[in-house]
């Protein structure tokens, strides 16, 4: 379970530091010599979903497929969606209420026991 915890985190900041960075990754050909230009925040951001995809492949091992990839999946949508709206003040509309309240209720759903 602290795997999946960590998991979430290092996601959720890995989408948080992109946004926060504002800044692509620039790359490709110039006069011949490749460029490759990143800001130190996107840097950071790369480094934070890189941890989140080692957890990962151990999380996908050693749990069932049908169970981890909608539960995370969800969790990261719902944290994201609540990121963009509280700290990057995004629009609310009514598709991304009813969508969201959807993913909070398939999470409730998915951890009822049998």
């Amino acid at each position: 379970m602290s795997n999946f915890i960590a998991y979430i985190f290092f996601t959720v900041t890995g989408l948080f530091m992109m946004k926060f960075s504002g800044c692509p990754i620039e790359f490709g050909l110039n006069k011949g010599f490749f460029y490759f230009n990143i800001s130190l925040k996107m840097a950071s951001a790369m480094l934070f979903y890189l941890i989140s995809f080692l957890l990962w492949t151990g999380i996908v091992a050693k749990n069932d497929l049908s169970y981890i990839v909608p539960f995370s999946s969800a969790i990261v949508n719902i944290l994201s969606v609540g990121m963009g709206i509280f700290i990057f003040h995004e629009p609310v509309n009514i598709y991304k209420a009813v969508g969201l309240t959807m993913a909070i209720l398939g999470v409730a759903l998915m951890n009822f026991s049998n």
